[in-house]
């Protein structure tokens, strides 16, 4: 949707949105630090969050990634990060920062730096595997962040460092592990099915979101 929406608009998707059974999870805004218009697009997503009764804010942390990035970048994205997150406890919702290749978060020690530097338990992530991830190293990444997930966005990959999505019960990422270990640290969120198999997506999709919720269900 739009990145900037009248109050009439937002409504009317919103009234679409329940029409149809469904709940809002999470506002997937892309309000960003680096960004010129940061203060704009936190008081827009603020704003939307509302009109959809949900108490999640997807937000994102610079513009490159963190081996790149230099110390007035983290400045920046950690700095903007205490005020919106700071706003956000005002007002009863949570900042997840999306974990995502080409930006501060694209590995967890990012992740665990721009935690730690904001230090306020409205900001939370969206986890989601690396795509350079092993198995092996992807359960003990979920180890680490395991307390500040906020959201799980579910996808899979045929092999490491291969883009190609597989179903999310096939690839190498083993959910049912991740899950559980994430419940141990209290998650009981929204997990998402964020990409599926471009072969068939439909199919792909029922797939996946049965899949997800036998785990879900599951004790």
């Amino acid at each position: 949707m739009p990145s900037s929406c009248s109050g009439e608009l937002l409504a009317e998707r919103n009234e679409a949105i329940l029409s149809r059974g469904l709940v809002v999870s999470q506002f997937g805004s892309y309000a960003n630090p680096s960004s010129p218009l940061f203060e704009t697009e936190m008081e827009e997503a603020l704003t939307a969050a509302r009109a959809f009764g949900t108490n999640q804010v997807r937000v994102w942390a610079g513009r490159c990634g963190s081996a790149e990035a230099d110390d007035a970048a983290w400045r920046q994205a950690i700095e903007g990060l205490c005020v919106f997150s700071e706003r956000a406890e005002d007002e009863d919702l949570t900042l997840s920062v999306e974990m995502h290749g080409g930006r501060l978060t694209d590995t967890v020690d990012g992740c665990m730096r721009l935690i730690e530097g904001v230090a306020n338990d409205a900001l939370r992530m969206n986890y989601q595997p690396l795509s350079n991830e092993t198995a092996e190293e992807a359960i003990g990444n979920a180890h680490r962040i395991a307390p500040y997930v906020a959201a799980v966005h579910a996808q899979n990959f045929v092999e490491t460092g291969e883009s190609r999505r597989s179903l999310i019960r096939e690839g190498i990422i083993d959910y049912a592990a991740i899950l559980q270990i994430f419940r141990q640290s209290g998650f009981d969120g929204f997990v998402e099915v964020e990409f599926v198999r471009e072969e068939d997506p439909i199919g792909s999709l029922r797939a996946d979101a049965a899949y997800l919720r036998t785990l879900c269900e599951s004790p």
